[in-house]
């Protein structure tokens, strides 16, 4: 049986899993003694090796165990958790995850680069890799003699669609044979039923097997965990006597503490690579250091492809969307009843039938309105799925960087569209890093400013009004805005400071090219990270803002729109031209009297709103269009807000409000601050769509 066909699914389940994973370990760490959390940890690594030997990719399964292994030895209480055992499982979980892309670019992965690491992993269990852990899965990994082991009569009989379902019996009995060794395999042919009622795709045998092996019952079954409902497996022990069984090594492999194995065999001492390197003089210890550097930065990579190219859908959002086009077409047959009646029906009675039209279809516009709404919602999903990735990344980069830095994420739940979530980890990584590398000073260095010595970088997420942001704040050194202007002066950016606000030359350091950094590090410096931000950021119709205070700390801010597809949009008019103001930013619409109006020198108007003095942004100046109403008295003034503080736009009308598809102009369009996108109305003619916080920030310059 072909299993290829399977491994797109497997690859996008064990992504799942590997990042619970990832987040699990991080976590135990920090709560070592949370079972919950372990037993989760555990039921992920389990369930990707059970997935890979079950689709044929018996390395997987093979390397997995291991961990699997160790994870069961904590979970016993064997282990305690420590530091290079949760680094030592990251490198495995690494390893892990190369090999499930090995297997979705369809490529073969080398598994000898796995054996050192499965030697350190069972090294943490105080087990001695025997030299045969080089030879085929299907040997037992562990050689013990008869006198130990224990023996189970298994009877299995599958359901008749395993095969329909993807799985492989054969895949089972191999997973049986890294338990122990399969003394007797017999197969049961008598339901097979005569040729002409045959059904190639059904499986019709049953077998009968008999595994000696030091495990349990419990560890025979977790092997048919997948197919455990819908199968009937009797597993009955065939322990031989206790005259056969030492009193103590049968206590010790009851209760899961020690095998025989481990006691005959001496452990075995094994060093690192680096350290085997340099102990052999071909290599120094700084360039082993260099080199786990840059191993550090690669591994970074990875979390640059944070979002699954699908989505997992809450079942009651989907239920509601059934719901809903079940609504449509009943109220569908309704209209089309009532428009064109029944054969029983006279022409006076489908003249009076058409009263209900109206009522049809403003039901039918709102059902659209709910589907187009639940559709929408599907695509949004929480920011923590990007988020969680962080915290590894900040370990291995404080670390490698000989600081002492925690990551506290907070926002989690706020939900963004996945075309903008799938985009936003690449600059996060870059705001990060810059922030351990430049931002974060060294312990020492800390200390002596009276700050504590382990650094802060937080991670927050929130939404105001139709726009998300989310800010990168750390508790380090801040921007040193005289450094910058030296740069820059050195670079020739600038001319002069003169003139220039703070918030202008902070914003210096997105120039392509540019960074303050003293030396150039494997991390940053070398001034190609904010500029991209900037550039990936303003992409997706976002911005990016800086506040720092010199000793004190950096916040970079970004927003970013909720979602790039569909907006509800207050449509307005100002000459002949249309432009949509999102709702969400929108507070409410005045026509002002004259005595409300007020002139500021050459800041501009302000408008009186019941108490309330309002910076008046006259669009058709800042839009360089015609209108058809100057005076604020005849016109329309938009009361909307940003950042807390409202601001009145004046447009010669109000159209309406509706919800529009947002587009990007496309890269033909030159980006302005003011303009987020367009839309086509439903006459044809194309409106843009005000981008409130650009209006604001150019009515400001």
């Amino acid at each position: 049986m072909d299993l290829t066909r399977f491994h797109a699914i497997f690859v996008e389940e064990a992504s799942e899993h590997l990042e619970t994973l990832e987040n699990g370990f991080m976590q135990l760490e920090k709560t070592p003694d949370d079972a919950e959390l372990l037993n989760s940890i555990f039921r992920s690594a389990h369930t990707i090796k059970g997935s890979s030997g079950t689709v044929g990719l018996p390395d997987i399964a093979r390397f997995t165990h291991v961990m699997e292994e160790i994870l069961e030895s904590l979970r016993a209480g064997e282990l305690t958790i420590h530091k290079e055992m949760i680094s030592t499982l990251l490198e495995a979980l690494d390893m892990i995850k190369e090999m499930v892309a090995a297997v979705a670019a369809e490529q073969e992965f080398p598994f000898e680069r796995c054996l050192d690491l499965m030697a350190r992993m069972n090294l943490l269990r105080g087990v001695a890799t025997p030299a045969a852990e080089s030879e085929p899965p299907s040997q037992s990994p562990l050689p013990v003699t008869t006198s130990e082991l224990n023996s189970f009569l298994i009877r299995f009989t599958p359901p008749l669609n395993l095969f329909q379902r993807g799985l492989d019996p054969a895949r089972l009995f191999d997973e049986l044979r890294e338990l122990g060794e399969i003394t007797t395999l017999t197969c049961d042919t008598g339901q097979v039923p005569p040729l002409s009622e045959l059904e190639c795709e059904e499986l019709y045998f049953r077998w009968t097997i008999r595994l000696e092996t030091i495990h349990d019952e419990q560890a025979i079954r977790d092997v048919f965990e997948f197919i455990e409902d819908s199968s009937v497996i009797e597993i009955s022990s065939l322990s031989p006597s206790d005259h056969d069984i030492p009193l103590l090594g049968t206590l010790l492999v009851e209760q899961g503490v020690v095998n025989a194995t481990d006691i005959r065999d001496a452990l075995t001492q094994q060093k690192k690579l680096g350290e085997i390197l340099v102990a052999q003089g071909k290599a120094s210890s700084a360039e082993i250091d260099q080199a786990l550097d840059k191993q550090s930065t690669r591994k970074t990579d990875s979390i640059k492809k944070a979002v699954s190219t699908s989505i997992r859908v809450d079942l009651q959002k989907l239920d509601h969307l059934v719901n809903l086009v079940g609504e449509m077409v009943i109220n569908h047959s309704m209209f089309h009843q009532v428009m064109y009646g029944h054969a029983g029906q006279d022409h006076e009675q489908r003249g009076a039938n058409s009263e209900r039209i109206d009522t049809i279809f403003s039901q039918l516009q709102r059902i659209g309105k709910d589907i187009q709404e639940a559709a929408m919602s599907l695509r949004m999903l929480p920011v923590g799925d990007v988020f969680q990735r962080f915290t590894r990344l900040v370990r291995e980069l404080s670390a490698s960087k000989g600081k002492e830095i925690e990551l506290v994420i907070s926002g989690e739940e706020t939900e963004l569209d996945k075309g903008v979530l799938e985009k936003i980890a690449d600059p996060l990584v870059h705001l990060i890093r810059n922030s351990v590398d430049h931002g974060i000073e060294l312990p020492e260095q800390r200390a002596a400013a009276d700050k504590p010595r382990q650094a802060t970088v937080f991670l927050h997420a929130y939404q105001m009004g139709d726009a998300v942001y989310i800010d990168v704040q750390d508790d380090g050194r801040g921007l040193d805005r005289e450094k910058i202007i030296a740069k820059a002066l050195e670079k020739g950016v600038i001319q002069t400071a003169a003139g220039l606000s703070d918030s202008d030359i902070y914003n210096l350091i997105m120039l392509p090219g540019f960074s303050t950094a003293d030396k150039i590090t494997d991390t940053s410096g070398r001034g190609v990270g904010m500029d991209v931000v900037k550039k990936n950021i303003e992409a997706l119709n976002g911005t990016v803002q800086i506040k720092t205070m010199l000793g004190a700390g950096t916040t970079i801010s970004i927003r970013l729109p909720l979602t790039l597809a569909i907006i509800d949009g207050l449509t307005v008019g100002i000459g002949n031209e249309i432009f949509i103001v999102p709702i969400t930013s929108v507070i409410e619409s005045v026509r002002p009297l004259r005595k409300d109006l007020n002139s500021v020198g050459e800041q501009g108007s302000v408008v009186n709103v019941r108490g309330e003095r309002i910076p008046l942004i006259r669009l058709h100046q800042l839009l360089d269009v015609p209108c058809f109403k100057h005076d604020p008295c005849t016109a329309i003034v938009v009361v909307t807000h940003h950042e807390g503080k409202k601001y009145g736009f004046l447009v010669d009308e109000l159209l309406g409000e509706q919800q529009v598809v947002l587009k990007n102009l496309g890269s033909a369009t030159p980006k302005v601050l003011d303009i987020a996108g367009g839309t086509i109305m439903g006459d044809g003619r194309v409106a843009l769509v005000l981008d409130v916080a650009g209006i604001v920030q150019l009515s400001s310059a």
